[in-house]
C-alpha cells in the first residue's frame, strides 16, 4: 500500500507548506505541475499501476535500469496526485463538506493510533477504500479500478476545473529533440535513458552511447549544445548522428520527431465563479 503511505504522505507535504504561509499558491501550483510533468514525461505511468509500483518496489523501482521510464511509475509522484485527485474528488461529492484530510484523521483513528497503544492493526487496500466510501458516501469501486488498480490518465483537467484551477499544456509540439536523458562523464556526453518513440529510439541510439557529433558539430559534454544544435531542422529532417557505442564509433541516420516532453502549468481560473472561489480556498486553506 505505498501507493497511500508514501503517496498521500507527498501530497501533503507540500499542501501544508501552503497553508502554514511558507509557499504561495502560484508556488504551490508549480510544485503540482513540476510533479505532473514528471509523471507523464515517460511511459510507465500507462503501463504500470500505483498499486503495482508499490508491490514491485524493491525488486524494480529500487533497482531501476536504463528502460525504467518507458515501464515503471513512481508511487511517490503519481500516488501524490492520486491523492490530489481523492482529495477534489471527496470535496465534490460532499460540497466541501469532507475532504482527504478526514479521511487521514479517520485512518489514524482506526489503525494508526493502535500502535501507539501497542495493540497494532494493519490495513489493506479494501479497508482502506471503504474509509474512502464512508467519508465521501459514494461507491469508489470505479476510481480504484482505474486509477489505483489500472493506468487510465488521471483527468486532472477536469477536476481542476471545479476548483477554479487551469491546467494547460504549453510544450512546443513542432519542435525536434532526441528524447533522451544525459549524464556528463568528464569530457563525455553519455545517454543514460532512451524515450519510447522519440527520436534517439528510432535511430537506434541506446543507453550508454557517447553523444559525439550531430551532423559533424560536436556535442558539448554537458549536453546543453544539443537543442542548439537541432533548433536548425525541422520535424522529418534527417540528421547524421555520431556515437562511441563501448569503443566502435557509430553512424547513426535519425529522422528528427517532436520531443514528447509535457510542459503543464497550473493557473488561477480568470472569471471563475464564487462557488469555484469558495471550493478552492477550502481546498488550499484547509
Amino acid at each position: 500500500m505505498l501507493w497511500l503511505f508514501e503517496g498521500f504522505t507527498s501530497y501533503f507535504d507540500d499542501l501544508v507548506l501552503l497553508r502554514s504561509g511558507l509557499i504561495d499558491v502560484s508556488t504551490y501550483l508549480r510544485l503540482i505541475a513540476k510533479t505532473i510533468n514528471g509523471v507523464m514525461r515517460g511511459k510507465g505511468h500507462l503501463r504500470q499501476s500505483i498499486s503495482d509500483a508499490g508491490f514491485d518496489a524493491w525488486t524494480k523501482y529500487y533497482r531501476q535500469d536504463e528502460n525504467s521510464p518507458n515501464a515503471l511509475v513512481s508511487y511517490y509522484t503519481k500516488g501524490s496526485l492520486v491523492a490530489l485527485l481523492l482529495d477534489l474528488t471527496l470535496r465534490k461529492a460532499t460540497g466541501n463538506a469532507r475532504s482527504l484530510d478526514d479521511v487521514m484523521r479517520l485512518l489514524w483513528q482506526r489503525f494508526g493510533r493502535s500502535f501507539d497503544e501497542g495493540q497494532p492493526v494493519g490495513m489493506t487496500d479494501a479497508e482502506a477504500k471503504r474509509v474512502l466510501e464512508e467519508i465521501s458516501g459514494t461507491d469508489l469501486s470505479d476510481f480504484f479500478n482505474r486509477y489505483i488498480y489500472g493506468t487510465t490518465i488521471l483527468p486532472l483537467r477536469e477536476a481542476f476545473a471545479d476548483f477554479g484551477v487551469t491546467m494547460k499544456n504549453t510544450a512546443d509540439g513542432g519542435k525536434p529533440g532526441l528524447d533522451i536523458r544525459i549524464r556528463q562523464q568528464g569530457n563525455d556526453c553519455v545517454v543514460t535513458h532512451v524515450y519510447e518513440n522519440g527520436t534517439a529510439h528510432y535511430a537506434g541510439i541506446s543507453a550508454g552511447d557517447v553523444l559525439l557529433a550531430i551532423d559533424g558539430l560536436r556535442v558539448s559534454a554537458d549536453g546543453k549544445s544539443i537543442a542548439q544544435q537541432l533548433s536548425r531542422y525541422a520535424l522529418g529532417d534527417a540528421v547524421d548522428i555520431h556515437v562511441f557505442r563501448r569503443d566502435e564509433l557509430m553512424k547513426l541516420t535519425a529522422i528528427l520527431v517532436s520531443e514528447e516532453a509535457p510542459a503543464y502549468t497550473l493557473t488561477l481560473t480568470e472569471n471563475a465563479t464564487d462557488a469555484m472561489k469558495t471550493a478552492r480556498q477550502s481546498w488550499l486553506g484547509g
